[in-house]
């Protein structure tokens, strides 16, 4: 006699298995989707401060190399970094103190440059910027922060071998 119930047990049961091996294939296949999107995207940021970093080095090198001049430059970096700090960590600090609890860490760093907050600049805190007066640029207060929406302002006058930042 032919057993009707056994292969209807197997349908039943081999349909499910089925079913759930394709769905677990489909939730691996979105979260390694999402993976290499977060992946990119972070990529994506780092090569936005890179850039920054070499757009200012090449604005200062431009009024470095001119005789004198006074232009914008506006900043571009991701979303989460708030401003950027000119300082002389080694001189004594006359700026606001939280600002400088966020870079006193690289101390013993030979930089002028520091992003603020330091995590979210995608392991590149910091940068030393050549031409730069930097005495000048902190004689006011030290570390001489600029909130990123506003800008930076690159001078030279005639007379001057560096340039300054306001």
């Amino acid at each position: 006699m032919k057993r009707i119930g056994s292969k209807r047990g197997q349908q039943i049961m081999g349909m499910p298995f089925s079913m759930m091996f394709a769905i677990f294939l489909i939730i691996i296949f979105i979260v390694v989707a999402f993976m290499g999107i977060r992946f990119f995207l972070s990529f994506g940021r780092t090569a936005d401060v890179g850039l920054f970093y070499e757009e200012l080095q090449g604005a200062v090198d431009d009024a470095w190399s001119g005789q004198s001049g006074s232009f914008s430059f506006e900043i571009n970096l991701p979303d989460k970094i708030q401003k950027i700090c000119f300082a002389n960590l080694s001189a004594p600090i006359t700026g606001n103190r939280e600002e400088y609890n966020q870079i006193e860490l690289y101390e013993f760093k030979s930089v002028n440059l520091f992003l603020i907050p330091p995590g979210d600049a995608e392991g590149m805190h910091y940068k030393q910027i050549e031409h730069l007066d930097l005495a000048r640029i902190i004689e006011t207060q030290n570390p001489y922060c600029v909130d990123v929406k506003d800008g930076l302002t690159i001078q030279k006058d005639f007379y001057d071998k560096l340039v300054w930042i306001e």
